[in-house]
């Protein structure tokens, strides 16, 4: 595996994949094959900042300290509802990419690991802020904002902007003409 791919939720696997790989690397020395990873709309997501929970309003907020749930209804219109419990929301809060700054602190410094963020400008479910919070995070980083892109990139629409960025930064990353 020379490159790791990941959008959204999976991309907070791949940036954890990436720093254990620059920790192989800077802290024990090793040699690494894969260097080359790419982050699609992921979200940056600081533990000292972020509650899930403040996601709700103060009803449904009410409603879980009563209940112990609450229902929400699909973002996507498709009618669905789901029932979010106190549980949900906990291990929501441990998955590792609550933890963003913990994840991030082998990319932080300079190693032959490379890190590629594609964006939307238009993103309406992870905010393009964190694409720039990444940047200026992340030593060997590059940046790509798609102006009219949403958070699935509006499908396919803009497929070939993606795979023509990727394969640029993939070349780059080994040298490759």
């Amino acid at each position: 595996v020379r490159c790791v791919i990941g959008h959204s939720k999976g991309s907070a696997s791949i940036l954890n994949c990436a720093s254990h790989v620059a920790k192989q690397e800077l802290e024990d020395g090793k040699d690494v094959t894969c260097k080359c990873f790419v982050n699609l709309a992921g979200r940056y997501r600081d533990p000292e900042i972020h509650n899930p929970l403040s996601k709700f309003g103060e009803e449904q907020r009410a409603e879980m300290m009563k209940k112990g749930f609450f229902e929400i209804t699909s973002a996507w219109g498709d009618g669905r509802i789901f029932k979010v419990t106190k549980e949900d929301l906990d291990a929501y809060k441990l998955q590792s990419v609550a933890d963003t700054p913990k994840v991030l602190v082998h990319l932080r410094k300079d190693s032959s690991i490379r890190v590629l963020t594609i964006h939307g400008h238009q993103d309406e479910v992870v905010s393009v802020q964190n694409a720039f919070r990444f940047d200026e995070e992340i030593a060997n980083h590059s940046l790509h904002v798609i102006k009219q892109a949403n958070h699935n990139f509006n499908g396919i629409k803009y497929l070939d902007e993606m795979v023509e960025q990727i394969v640029t930064f993939y070349k780059s990353v080994y040298n490759e003409p």
